[in-house]
C-alpha cells in the first residue's frame, strides 16, 4: 500500500495504528501479539513502545491538500467546479476521491499531493523515532 493511500483512510472517526512488533497498520491500539498478553482488564499504557498512532484526521487536513489540488492543478474549469463542489459536504472525502476517478485525475492527485501527505508521514515516522526507509 502506498503512503498516500494510507494516509487518505485517516479519517474523522477513525485512528490508525503502526504495530511496531507485526510491522503493519490496523485499526486496533494495539497488535494481536500484544492482545493476546494481556488480561481482559488490563489498561492500555498512555506511553507505549510498541503501538503508534499515525497523525490524527485534523493533523492532516485533507481538505486543504484536496483545495490546493483543485484550484491549482486541474486547468478545466468544468472538473474544478465539481471537485470543489464535492468539498462542501461534511463527508467529502469518498466523494472527492471518487470524482476523481471518474473525472481520470487521480494520478494527476497522486504526483501533485503525494509529496504533501508522504512528509507528513515521514514527520510522523521521525517524531516517533520510526524508520521505514532502511
Amino acid at each position: 500500500m502506498k503512503i498516500m493511500d494510507l494516509m487518505l483512510l485517516i479519517r474523522k472517526y477513525t485512528t490508525i495504528f503502526y504495530h511496531k512488533d507485526t510491522n503493519e497498520f490496523d485499526y486496533y491500539p494495539i497488535s494481536a501479539i500484544e492482545q493476546k498478553k494481556l488480561s481482559p482488564d488490563a489498561r492500555l499504557p498512555y506511553e507505549d513502545t510498541n503501538n503508534f498512532r499515525l497523525p490524527s484526521y485534523e493533523d492532516i487536513n485533507h481538505k486543504e491538500i484536496m483545495r490546493f489540488f483543485a484550484r491549482e492543478c486541474v486547468d478545466d474549469p468544468a472538473f474544478r467546479k465539481q471537485l470543489f463542489n464535492t468539498l462542501r459536504r461534511t463527508e467529502y472525502m469518498d466523494a472527492y476521491l471518487e470524482k476523481l476517478h471518474e473525472l481520470n485525475l487521480y494520478e494527476d492527485f497522486e504526483d501533485a499531493c503525494g509529496d504533501i501527505y508522504f512528509q507528513i508521514f515521514k514527520e510522523w515516522a521521525d517524531k516517533n523515532g520510526l524508520d521505514f526507509w532502511q
